[in-house]
């Protein structure tokens, strides 16, 4: 046939494709291209002889999308003969072809060769990636090979760069194992016999013109390509639970994404070439693999790996490259990637890992001890240079930040995996293992912590030079700059070695000789000293860093500046923002407690005197003022103490936490208190806090800092629960300085006059910073903190100042601010639980009293009737709610009764605002906040009888009652009022959530409750009545809100799962419209944890329907089941087929499609039908009904069906989805490929 006129159209159409008034006609005839019954042989002759690139483009495109469609006919034979015709005239003509016709042309020699994979002889497959093999090793440029075996790798791999083939998920399984097990590592030899060429002629290549050191750059660019994708390649396995999530679109941890170019061309051009074209590639495609688990590992590579990479050589040539790429950027004919390519090669071979790799037992050991030391050996190499380095010169980030994610991965794995060596009849601890095996492992370690050190030296190098406000201005600051990242790095990998060190000599110490061979202690014993050695200059140079940020900072006067300004206040909190890195000098100081409480007390004591010096010149002359040194001052202070804080007791306020071994075993060793610097630090806070709440009389105050107050106070919440009164039975070995200094008086200690102290402060505190609303709620939690240690609290209501301390509260309440009412009241409520009972009775009746007052005063005014609009009585009712909300966040045991009372008093109250208010949302809104505390921690159990109980359950009902009248016809509410009514809604439905679990205790279902017949219908009516109430005064928008929505379906969930009886007895019809409507609203929902409930839901009420007896409810609430049951199971198959699917939840939503198919399977076999008219194809039809055979097959043999059935539980459990996980992928994904759904 002639093709001529062909190929003379499809030039005109790229010609019009270039003019944006004929680009759409011209799109569509170039799409026409490839459905051609000729495509193929009209593509070759326009590839031959149009001199149009963009034809010889569309030409290969169509070539491709006839191979892809139309295989069946063109056949095995055919197949291969195209491909081996199109790699020869990529051979013979490469140098003729433009980049990307090139590229186009390898791509769809690898799409052609991987569509015929499966039926291609193995003599064939292994011939054409010796093909490949041969072009590469023979360097030709540019080099067919190379580009065609970096799509192969694309195509074999899945993920974004896998063709569309329309095929099922085995199809691609099958062609990854086999590339992988047979071909992927010869053709890995190819690249690397090209590196190590490059290599070879680096030396020459110095000595010749630049222009051809071109060619060689690029070539070694292209084969690093190669090998970056094989060493991140995601390895199939004969693990049943890992399947290919095939078709469906993407997944919530999908992985990094390669270069899509064959060549590592830096344009990463698009295979489509043009806009308005997606190509293959296009996110979603079909054969996408699940990422590994953990992202930040390196593959798991099988046995036949270890030749090749357990090598010395091929390790120690990988860093070579990267040394040549490195001095190649300093020359104009630098190809820009090398270093990169290079680098993210040495990351991954950093952190080779397994048994399969390496081999098990004394010669698995021997050859990652081999592995190790090469690594070891060629990063050292790489850290002296990255030490010697200007690591503030441009080009440095990639080359530091590589380099410290590398020895975090070869840290980090080699800590992960146990040796099998065995010594003295004990297994040496793994890093025991490298000290021993690796003679340069302690050298390795100690390069590591200089490189900690210089990066930190880097980081005050810049804060003392003219380039911080350009850091300022590019990073926002010096903690953001890459040099911190960078410590960053390398401070988790240093914590997860002190940590491997510290659980050895916990367990040592446990049980001395009983869990670490001599080899260990030797091993350990020595690292423990280059530990201690490293410890001191890294803390210091930290240190180091802080005070400079404060003084850049201070002298800056910006609040912008990285240093937190003590007196402007902080929007993030220096031990929120730096919890990570107080965290590693808290570890590195316990290293050597003796010197680092010891400097640490000398900075903290030397700047307090400092501090005091400069407020006695103020008081002698108050014109003498240096106010940035005040605030420097006051700066380092505070940074120092959160170091202190850290250090000295670990995040937590339960029973549980104890002070560190290490802190103790320094203490014991102090002779006295006073030489004991863990003491003296916190006496000296302490002494701080009291110099920073002077009188408020005092005309210096002006000058104290109240964030330092705050910081301290958020330190002494951190540290004093835990050191005062301690537990003697807690600790084998108890510091008597300790005891002395903060024990109780049985122990001879000065702990109850710290007490007094401390609560003496409290009181200061709120005299002097009554305005600092931070302050006063740091002072709060610090006494909620006190609250949660029993000997704390008891020895507190002892105290003679406590009853002072709460009338002191109770008297002068409204002098601070509202908003920490609530957690005063609850302080105090918490604390009185520890007193005697009459103290405990009067302390509890002046609280109640309070807020009674609070509320009463208010509404009982003889102008509230006219007044109750006005902001300041809103603003006195919103605090009284407040201080109820408080008071029942602390109910306990002890004052269960009390509380009890409390809210049927405060019953009526709410009732009347609800009334009075129904259209201010902020007292709505908080009146049911109250009811939602009530019923989370008033306890229904410690009712005395059903009266009680009964009287609580129609309590809340009545509020809800009187809540649904107020909101009838006030649906119309001012603009912004539709976020206050989403609160109001997510707040009536955590009420009835934490009502249903306080009645049933979490017993899994109705009849094992304890609750009688009686109780428990009437709060079955309650919480229905609530669930009534979500749907009657909201607006769909309003529920359909991503954030009521997740909150609705978790109500949902729980009420099917422990409610279900109740839900068909109370809920009226309409509501259960509502609440179907509400799950088909959830099916294929975009926020993940809606989707997720949904489909939990789905899946409850599902198995109730099926195996619940539902012949007794009404027949209307029967029909609307059904229907809800088969709208549900069509939208969720559609969803499943057609959607752009989340990976993840796969398994969770087959399940529910799974449960509703059991309930009506005539209803599956209808949607079943629906999707056979879409085709008339007699190959079509057969294929889907195969696919649905065989689901339906695997299911009547499925053991998770089987157990469902069977099940006799009240209310039955949803269908185990791990069991169904295999078949059900293997459907979705095959109908899928059926559909031709992408």
């Amino acid at each position: 046939m002639n093709y001529i006129q062909v190929q003379s159209d499809l030039e005109e159409a790229c010609a019009d494709f270039q003019v944006p008034s004929t680009r759409f006609a011209a799109e569509q005839r170039l799409q026409e291209f490839g459905k051609r019954p000729d495509a193929i042989p009209a593509g070759k002759h326009i590839l031959a002889n149009s001199n149009v690139p963009t034809a010889q483009f569309f030409a290969l495109r169509g070539i491709k999308d006839a191979v892809v469609t139309s295989y069946a006919m063109l056949g095995l034979a055919d197949a291969l003969s195209l491909r081996d015709e199109l790699l020869q005239m990529a051979i013979s003509n490469s140098r003729n072809f433009e980049a990307f016709v090139l590229d186009s042309l390898c791509w769809v020699i690898a799409v052609v060769t991987k569509r015929a994979w499966v039926e291609t002889p193995e003599e064939k497959k292994t011939a054409f990636t010796q093909t490949l093999y041969d072009d590469i090793v023979r360097h030709n440029k540019p080099s067919i090979g190379i580009i065609t075996t970096t799509y192969l790798i694309d195509e074999f791999a899945g993920g974004s760069k896998c063709s569309e083939f329309h095929l099922p998920w085995e199809f691609h399984y099958s062609c990854k194992a086999s590339f992988e097990n047979t071909h992927m590592r010869h053709l890995f030899e190819a690249a690397l016999n090209v590196l190590h060429n490059q290599l070879q002629q680096a030396v020459k290549a110095e000595r010749e013109p630049r222009s051809s050191g071109y060619a060689i750059t690029f070539e070694r660019r292209s084969a690093l390509n190669i090998a970056e994708k094989v060493l991140n390649w995601d390895f199939t396995s004969s693990d049943a639970n890992k399947v290919i999530s095939a078709s469906f679109g993407y997944s919530r941890n999908a992985g990094k994404q390669s270069t899509s170019s064959g060549r590592g061309s830096d344009s990463h051009a698009n295979r489509s070439g043009m806009s308005g074209f997606g190509g293959d590639d296009d996110d979603s495609g079909e054969g996408a693999f699940l990422e590994n688990e953990d992202q930040n590992r390196s593959p798991a590579f099988p046995e036949i790996w270890r030749q090749i990479l357990v090598n010395n050589d091929v390790i120690t040539m990988f860093f070579s490259v990267y040394e040549v790429a490195f001095k190649d950027r300093q020359h104009a004919h630098f190809s820009p990637g090398s270093t990169h390519l290079a680098l993210q090669c040495i990351i991954q071979l950093s952190g080779l890992r397994g048994t399969d790799l390496f081999g098990k037992g004394e010669e698995g050991d021997r050859l990652r001890a081999e592995y190790t030391r090469a690594i070891m050996r060629s990063q050292l190499q790489m850290i002296r240079h990255i030490c010697s380095m200007n690591l503030t010169s441009e080009g440095a980030e990639d080359d530091v930040m590589a380099t410290t994610q590398m020895v975090r991965r070869l840290i980090e794995t080699q800590l992960s995996e146990q040796p099998s060596t065995v010594v003295d009849n004990q297994r040496l601890h793994s890093l025991a293992f490298l000290i021993i095996g690796v003679p340069e492992a302690i050298e390795y370690f100690g390069q590591v912590t200089a490189l900690i050190c210089i990066l930190l030296q880097t980081a005050c190098n810049v804060v003392q030079s003219d380039m911080v406000r350009q850091v300022d201005e590019d990073f926002g600051d010096v903690d953001n700059y890459f040099v911190m990242q960078a410590f960053d790095e390398l401070a988790n990998a240093w914590s997860s070695v002190i940590n491997e060190v510290r659980e050895w000599e916990e367990l040592e110490s446990a049980n001395p000789g009983q869990n670490s061979a001599s080899s260990n202690k030797g091993a350990l014993g020595t690292f423990m000293q280059l530990l201690h050695s490293t410890a001191f200059m890294i803390r210091s140079e930290y240190v180091r860093l802080r005070m400079l940020v404060c003084e850049i900072g201070v002298q800056s006067g910006d609040n912008d500046s990285q240093g937190s300004i003590m007196d402007q206040g902080l929007l993030e909190k220096d031990y929120v923002v730096y919890e990570d890195q107080l965290q590693f000098y808290a570890l590195l100081a316990r290293l050597d407690v003796n010197t680092a409480t010891d400097r640490a007390l000398q900075g903290l004591r030397g700047r307090c005197q400092a501090l005091q010096e400069e407020f006695s010149k103020i008081e002698a002359n108050e014109n003498d003022v240096d106010q940035q040194v005040i605030d420097l001052l006051h700066e380092q202070i505070h940074w120092i103490i959160l170091m202190i804080g850290h250090t000295l007791a670990d995040s937590g306020t339960s029973e549980r936490v104890l002070i560190p071994r290490q802190i103790t075993e320094y203490s014991s060793s102090c002779s006295s208190p006073e030489e004991d610097s863990v003491v003296q630090c916190i006496m000296v806070i302490l002494e701080t806090l009291q110099f920073e709440l002077m009188s408020p009389s005092s005309a210096l105050v002006a000058y104290c800092s109240p964030l330092l107050v705050e910081t301290i106070f958020w330190t002494l919440r951190r540290i004093a629960p835990v050191y005062l009164f301690l537990d003697h039975s807690d600790y084998r070995d108890v510091s008597g300085n300790i005891v002395s200094a903060f024990g109780a008086e049985r122990d001879s200690g000065r702990g109850m006059a710290i007490i007094h102290g401390l609560l003496d402060l409290v009181r200061r505190t709120f005299n002097l910073w009554s305005s600092e609303e931070d302050v006063l709620h740091a002072c709060v939690d610090m006494l909620l903190a006190f609250a949660q240690r029993q000997t704390i609290a008891q020895e507190i209501t002892r105290s003679p100042q406590f009853t002072p301390l709460i009338f002191f509260f109770t008297s002068n309440l409204n002098m601070f601010p509202e908003s920490t009412h609530s957690s005063i009241i609850e302080a105090l409520a918490l604390l009185s639980c520890h007193s005697l009972s009459e103290e405990h009775e009067k302390s509890f009746l002046e609280l109640r009293t309070l807020i009674m007052l609070s509320l009463s005063q208010v509404m009982n005014d003889a102008n509230f009737h006219t007044e109750y609009q006005d902001g300041r009585v809103i603003s006195k009712i919103l605090d009284g709610l407040e201080m109820m909300d408080g008071i029942l966040q602390a109910a306990s045991l002890r004052n269960m009764d009390m509380q009890f009372d409390l809210f049927f008093e405060v019953e009526q109250v709410i009732e009347r605002l609800l009334t009075i208010y129904s259209h201010e949302h902020s007292i709505m809104l908080k009146s049911i906040q109250v009811v939602e505390s009530a019923a989370k921690y008033l306890d229904i159990a410690s009712l005395p009888d059903n009266e009680h109980k009964l009287r609580f359950s129609r309590n809340i009902r009545t509020i809800l009652l009187k809540y649904q009248s107020a909101k009838d016809g006030s649906a119309t509410y001012e603009v912004g009022a539709d976020v206050e009514a989403m609160l109001e809604v997510s707040a009536l439905m955590t009420v009835v959530s934490n009502l249903v679990r306080n009645e049933i205790g979490f017993a899994p279902d109705e009849a094992s409750r304890n609750m009688d017949k009686e109780v428990s219908d009437d709060y079955g009516e309650t919480e229905m009545f609530g669930l009534f109430c979500v749907h009657v005064t909201t607006t769909p928008s309003q529920l359909l809100a991503p954030n009521v929505m997740r909150s609705y379906m978790q109500l949902l969930s729980e009420l099917i799962q422990y409610r279900t009886p109740s839900l068909i007895r109370w809920l009226p019809v309409e509501s259960w419209k509502a609440v179907l409507n509400m799950l088909i609203e959830g099916i294929d929902h975009d926020v993940y944890d809606v989707g997720s409930r949904t489909y939990e839901t789905i899946s409850k009420l599902g198995a109730f329907i099926k195996l619940a007896d539902l012949s007794s409810i009404p027949m209307d609430l029967q029909l609307l089941l059904r229907e809800g049951v088969a709208r549900m199971l069509g939208k969720l198959l559609k969803a499943l087929l057609f959607s752009p699917f989340d990976s993840d939840l796969v398994e969770s939503a087959g399940t529910a499609l799974v449960t509703l198919s059991l309930i009506e399977p005539a209803h599956l076999q209808q949607c079943f039908s629906e999707l056979l008219t879409q085709s008339d194809s007699t190959t079509f039809a057969e294929r889907l009904s195969a696919t649905f055979a065989k689901f339906n097959a695997d299911l009547s043999t499925s053991e998770a069906i089987s157990n469902f059935q069977n099940s006799t539980a009240p209310i039955p459990s949803p269908i185990d989805g791990t069991l169904l996980r295999q078949p059900l992928f293997e459907f979705l994904v095959n109908t899928r490929a059926v559909l031709r759904v992408k």
